[in-house]
């Protein structure tokens, strides 16, 4: 999390759901952020952005995501901070998200890729699509 960050928690559990960021356009707007560090929606009301987070933040984590991996991912941890501009966008899903870093598998993981995993920093930023890149 940047300093600038603010942690959002459901009310009725305490549950961490994301983060809200200042966004970059006046108006006191921020953006909401999961907890992989990616923005969730564009700009919006502290209110509104913190409604999404709290009804959505979590279930996003579980939905397909797309990340520059070479093919096949080899065994063990890949460090996918700096993808080769040779690794193709795969879809994958994420095995563990923290304040410091997301582990992630190819989706539909190759017999060789079972054992292979890819890491990214927290906040995964621009390295994370929830889209396929076009």
């Amino acid at each position: 999390m940047t300093s600038t960050w603010r942690a959002v928690h459901r009310t009725d559990d305490g549950e961490h759901v994301g983060y809200v960021a200042p966004a970059s356009v006046d108006g006191g707007l921020v953006v909401p952020m999961t907890l992989a560090g990616t923005p969730a929606a564009g700009p919006l009301p502290v209110a509104d952005a913190t409604a999404l987070l709290t009804g959505t933040g979590l279930a996003v984590l579980a939905s397909r995501w797309w990340c520059r991996l070479p093919d096949p991912l080899p065994a063990g941890v890949t460090d996918a901070h700096r993808p080769s501009a040779d690794w193709p966008w795969r879809p994958t899903v994420l095995v563990e998200v923290s304040p410091r870093q997301v582990q992630l598998r190819p989706e539909w993981a190759a017999p060789e890729e079972q054992t292979a995993r890819a890491v990214l920093p927290f906040p995964a930023g621009d390295l994370l699509r929830t889209t396929a890149p076009g």
